[in-house]
């Protein structure tokens, strides 16, 4: 394509369309003295395609419902993606671009949602942002089925570089994806041949296209990603495709930066001024920093045609106090409890989407009036996700971002695998329930592997992520209905083995995440416990009675809500508070001393669930015992 442009010779226009992503990339790096480069010089042609000529997108309505999503998941190139946004419209100013990885400005290093400005998922750590796709692609479909097909029908698009295919997430998630997509989902390999080390078939697999086939992907080969008619006809050959496609686009990084192209330094460090006004002379760009022409602008510019539908969002906030009312309280475990909740609020939340990493049976996780949605069983709300447990938490995530209401389940213990995808989770503050169950010692036999013990502290350490570990059905009805209200992931921390049963409070009450399970009003010390230890500490207070020594039990099923609860005022003297949990004890120092509290502070062992208790001391004569020579 060739287009007279006012005052100069004839020129390709697609070249200088994309050369604008170049240079505002090139020069908002160079100010900041920190980015990459590589990348937005290297897809420039690529991203110059998608967004101008391919992608179903409207800057004036970004929260569009039925918009075509972009994923960078390489986002350490996050200025490509900027430059993209801001040149077809979107709320950016050019001083937001000058900004560029500066405090407070909209062009972070790595970007991070902000659907009005056209940001769909925070990307940072590599390999993250294609399962947050796969997890966009699963639900334009389930979508489809709640509002139409006429109505819900987009695609999701994920650009990846080499390093997003190295990362193991990459297997997880795009092994599983046409498993749980018969269309709707385009992966684009950015494929330069180049990582911060150096050249990279030293560490790299030979065959990626042979990996993508194996998994059931659509193939498309050795596409220059310099050639602009033939990435469209890439791109629109994907998008007609009734299995997910992964497109390989051959690029140079650095491309048209003389001294960097091709090579390695041009990844992350910011290209010399020498070098810059070479490349402004080498691609005939006469302009000063920042300034794009005119006439290239209004070419970039996509105009609305204000025709954009807008759906209801899912309805989640719900009360089961008159459920609950209904139901009596057993002497079961907090995962058949979650059970219970779960068979009760599955119908009436369209949206809800759920899933195991194949522990259903152990999770109790299984929605009783839906089977697997994978095979394309779009009507079904469950997700059998096979053993991927960072996978599926990423894919949640992207269940999020899509509207959905995603819960997943698996042992507390491997929360280690997922935990970075919680952390984005909560950095984006999108609700994603996690279901982890075996919340202890309490699981017994399969030993330390298997049995948590920092797992909680973790999480609790989690800006944004609220933990519940709740005792009974009351304090687990509880935890959905938060979970339900939170914009932000919930973890819930259920129990293997059957706990005791215990008098039901206000459930005001037990919504401030911790209330008096027994109160003296006028008292010697304070107990607090979650969980299964709740009833330790119980029987705890009554041997301490015989002696003489009153002790309140303060049931805390969130100790993140601990500190706006009523009970914090009735405590009592930190040196008289004691805490009762099988597990780490760190998260519990700020309300009572170190010695004050019964934990576990090693890893666990293989045996008997009521072994396991009394060898870590964590029974309640050995308790009452220590506590009476404390407070002598």
């Amino acid at each position: 394509m060739h287009q007279e442009i006012t005052g100069r010779k004839l020129i390709n226009t697609h070249q200088q369309l994309s050369n604008c992503i170049r240079f505002l990339a090139v020069d908002a790096i160079a100010q900041a003295k920190s980015g990459h480069p590589g990348m937005p010089l290297g897809m420039a042609d690529i991203m110059t395609v998608l967004f101008r000529e391919v992608l179903n997108h409207d800057p004036q309505y970004p929260h569009w419902m039925n918009r075509d999503r972009l994923v960078v998941s390489n986002g350490h190139g996050s200025m490509l993606l900027y430059a993209a946004l801001y040149l077809t419209g979107y709320d950016w100013d050019i001083e937001e671009i000058k900004q560029f990885r500066q405090l407070g400005s909209h062009a972070a290093g790595h970007p991070e949602l902000d659907v009005s400005k056209g940001v769909e998922v925070t990307t940072g750590p590599l390999g993250q942002g294609l399962a947050n796709a796969v997890g966009m692609a699963i639900s334009a479909k389930r979508l489809a089925k709640i509002y139409g097909e006429d109505k819900i029908n987009y695609h999701t698009f994920c650009l990846v570089g080499d390093g997003c295919l190295m990362e193991g997430i990459s297997h997880e998630a795009a092994s599983l994806a046409p498993k749980l997509i018969d269309s709707g989902l385009t992966v684009i390999w950015d494929d330069n041949g180049i990582s911060i080390d150096g050249e990279i078939d030293p560490w790299f697999e030979k065959d990626v296209l042979a990996r993508f086939e194996s998994y059931g992907f659509e193939v498309i080969r050795n596409i220059d990603g310099h050639d602009p008619e033939a990435i469209k006809k890439a791109l629109l050959e994907a998008k007609s495709q009734q299995r997910p496609c992964f497109i390989q686009m051959k690029t140079k990084i650095g491309k048209g930066c003389h001294g960097y192209e091709g090579l390695a330094k041009a990844h992350g460090q910011p290209v010399d001024p020498e070098s810059i006004a070479k490349m402004r002379q080498d691609l005939d760009w006469p302009h000063p920093p920042f300034e794009i022409p005119e006439e290239l602008m209004n070419m970039w510019r996509v105009e609305s045609d204000g025709k954009k539908e807008s759906l209801p969002e899912a309805k989640v906030p719900f009360d089961l106090s008159d459920w609950l009312s209904q139901q009596e309280e057993r002497g079961e475990a907090t995962r058949k409890a979650s059970a219970r909740v779960l068979t009760e609020i599955a119908p009436l939340i369209p949206h809800l989407i759920g899933g195991s990493a194949d522990l259903t049976a152990s999770n109790l996780t299984q929605l009783p009036d839906s089977g697997y949605m994978n095979d394309h069983h779009y009507d079904n709300q469950y997700i059998a996700y096979g053993v991927r447990e960072f996978g599926m938490f990423a894919i949640a995530n992207g269940l999020a971002l899509s509207g959905l209401v995603p819960f997943v389940a698996t042992f507390l213990t491997f929360m280690d695998y997922g935990r970075n995808a919680l952390r984005m989770a909560a950095l984006m503050k999108i609700r994603v329930v996690y279901v982890l169950t075996h919340d202890s010692i309490g699981l017994g036999e399969d030993g330390p592997t298997h049995q948590p013990i920092e797992h909680l502290s973790m999480c609790r350490a989690t800006p944004g992520v609220y933990t519940w570990r709740p005792c009974n059905l009351q304090e687990t009805v509880a935890a959905w209905m938060y979970a339900m209200s939170y914009q932000g992931p919930t973890v819930l921390a259920l129990s293997r083995q059957s706990m005791g049963v215990v008098e039901r409070c206000e459930m005001a009450h037990v919504l401030q995440g911790a209330y008096f399970q027994k109160l003296y009003e006028q008292f010697d010390i304070t107990i607090l416990a979650s969980g299964s230890e709740v009833f330790i500490a119980l029987e705890t207070s009554e041997i301490l009675e015989q002696q003489g020594i009153r002790a309140n039990v303060i049931s805390v099923p969130c100790l993140d809500l601990l500190p706006t609860a009523s009970v914090v005022d009735k405590m009592g003297d930190r040196a008289r508070v004691f805490v009762v949990e099988a597990g780490a004890s760190q998260s519990w120092t700020r309300w009572a001393p170190w010695e004050n509290i019964f934990g576990i502070n090693d890893f666990g062992l293989s045996g008997k669930d009521k072994a396991l208790y009394e060898h870590f001391g964590l029974v309640a004569s050995q308790i009452a015992q220590t506590i009476q020579q404390r407070i002598k």
